[in-house]
C-alpha cells in the first residue's frame, strides 16, 4: 500500500495529466489549422510574421498549383509537431489511468521527441521551399531562396534530444525494474 504522500502525489499526476490530455486536443487542433489560417484568415497572424521566410503578401499573391504546392509543404512541420503531440497525448492519457512506468507510455515520450526534433529539423527546410515556391512566379533576378533558423530552433533540438535521451533512460530503468521483480 502506497504511503499518503506517494498516494497525493499520484493522484496529482492523474489530476495534471488528465487536463494535459485536454490540452494536448487544443494544440493538435491549432496545429492543423494554423497555416489554413495564414492563408484565409489573414490579419490574424502579424504578429508571428518575422519567423516565415516569405512575406503574407507574397503567399496572398500565389494561385493555382503554387498555392496548393506551397501550403503543403507548409504544413510538414505543423503535422510532424501534430502527430507528435498526438503521442503526447496518448502518454498523459496512459499516465491520467495510473500507467506511469509502463513501457507503453515511455514509448510515447520517445516519439515525442522524435516528432519534436524531426519538426525542428523540417522547418529550415520547408522554408526554404515555400520561399522557392512563393516567388517562383517572379522573373529571374528576383526569385528567393530563404532560409530562416533562430535561437528557438536550436533550444529546440536540445530539447527533442533531451526529451530522447529521458525516454531511454525511463524504459531502461522500467526494464531493469521488471527484471528485478522477477527474480523475487
Amino acid at each position: 500500500m502506497p504511503s499518503p504522500q506517494t498516494a497525493s502525489t499520484l493522484k496529482n499526476v492523474r489530476t495534471i495529466s488528465t487536463l494535459l490530455y485536454w490540452v494536448c486536443a487544443m494544440a493538435i487542433i491549432f496545429q492543423i489549422l494554423v497555416v489554413p489560417l495564414v492563408w484565409y484568415a489573414p490579419g490574424w497572424v502579424e504578429a508571428s510574421t518575422s519567423q516565415m521566410t516569405v512575406s503574407l503578401a507574397d503567399l496572398h499573391a500565389l494561385s493555382g498549383w503554387q498555392k496548393y504546392v506551397t501550403m503543403a509543404v507548409m504544413m510538414i512541420p505543423s503535422l510532424v509537431l501534430a502527430y507528435g503531440l498526438y503521442r503526447l497525448r496518448k502518454m498523459f492519457g496512459a499516465f491520467a489511468h495510473n500507467a506511469i512506468f509502463q513501457p507503453e507510455p515511455i514509448r510515447h515520450l520517445k516519439a515525442f521527441g522524435i516528432a519534436l526534433l524531426a519538426q525542428t529539423l523540417f522547418k529550415p527546410l520547408t522554408g526554404a521551399a515555400t520561399s522557392v515556391l512563393a516567388t517562383f512566379h517572379r522573373p529571374a533576378g528576383e526569385r528567393v531562396l530563404s532560409i530562416g533558423l533562430s535561437n528557438a530552433e536550436a533550444s529546440t533540438l536540445f530539447l527533442g534530444g533531451l526529451i530522447i535521451v529521458i525516454a531511454w533512460v525511463l524504459g531502461e530503468a522500467a526494464r531493469i525494474d521488471d527484471e528485478n521483480r522477477s527474480f523475487v
